[in-house]
């Protein structure tokens, strides 16, 4: 009965079925994050002015694509004049960013190592994070989620905050959602931030963190999205990484889900809607990005070191 009514809903016209996921959403997940963040002890992300941690107007954001071993010893410096935004496992990678965020995930079924493996993770790299503000998201997941075993240490600047998706399965319905949010304040500047839109991976919700703090200049670093393979498949490299070895599958990050659009469409959707009319510009780092050449890539002087000698 209860997958009738859910089939009847799917076929309503998109503006209906959008507003009826929100309240579905808001009963069955969000109440269920509010619950867990209280339970673990989090304060929300919306405590912290985040404009005392922003001190630049470009933003590097930090993927775990394979591209990442590319990045040159000289532009690691100049990136690291900037502020940076890593994501979940790039807690392997030596470089510390500025801001940091990772998803909560329940033990048990498919996704169990990975709990384990960036819960120890979180836990051995707490003392290097000590000054990172850590943002912490999906806390909506069901069962016991790794949140409620966070090192006391990893906890400094750990703060919540409450993803919101939107049910698009074309694109038409993804920029229906987007234009839907945005007239809703979703994506409003603000340096004090509680929801973060997220559609998919976690891509757009890196994207809705810069466009929200204002960055002038995004630059996606790592974001291959045409492999599934990782920075940290090499063992000799990342030794402590040697449970991730390198899937045989030839799916990518940027494969269309079954119900969804692809994330590079997602992306450029905002960039389109979002970044272009603020005149915010957005970047790849390398041009074997699957966003590559909608999203160009980044200008040399972007990587110029403090004399203006320019890296590649």
């Amino acid at each position: 009965m209860i997958n009738l009514v859910k089939k009847l809903i799917q076929k309503l016209p998109y503006p209906l079925f959008l507003r009826i996921f929100y309240v579905w959403f808001f009963i069955r997940k969000a109440l269920r994050a509010e619950y867990v963040r209280c339970k673990v002890g989090l304060p929300l992300l919306s405590l912290v002015d985040l404009r005392k941690y922003k001190r630049s107007d470009v933003l590097f954001i930090l993927g775990t694509g394979p591209s990442i071993n590319q990045i040159s010893a000289q532009r690691w410096q100049a990136i690291s004049r900037h502020d940076t935004l890593g994501l979940n496992f790039w807690l392997y990678h030596p470089f510390v960013p500025t801001f940091y965020v990772v998803e909560s995930s329940p033990y048990g079924g498919p996704r169990d190592t990975v709990t384990r493996r960036i819960k120890e993770a979180a836990n051995r790299r707490a003392i290097d994070y000590d000054d990172t503000i850590k943002i912490i998201t999906d806390l909506y997941q069901s069962g016991r989620q790794w949140a409620f075993d966070v090192d006391p240490a990893f906890r400094k600047n750990l703060y919540a905050a409450y993803d919101l998706p939107v049910p698009a399965r074309t694109e038409e319905e993804f920029e229906y959602g987007t234009r839907y949010l945005l007239d809703k304040g979703a994506f409003d500047s603000a340096t004090r931030l509680r929801i973060l839109f997220k559609y998919g991976q976690s891509l757009l919700l890196l994207l809705t963190f810069a466009f929200r703090l204002r960055y002038r200049k995004v630059v996606l670093c790592g974001i291959d999205m045409n492999t599934n393979g990782h920075f940290y498949d090499d063992p000799k490299l990342y030794p402590e990484a040697a449970w991730a070895k390198p899937s045989s599958s030839s799916w990518g990050y940027d494969d269309r889900f079954q119900w969804g659009i692809r994330q590079s469409s997602a992306v450029c959707v905002l960039k389109r809607l979002l970044f272009d009319p603020a005149g915010i510009e957005l970047y790849v780092e390398n041009r074997s990005s699957a966003l590559w050449p909608r999203i160009p890539e980044a200008p040399a002087g972007l990587f110029a070191d403090e004399r203006g000698e320019r890296y590649a």
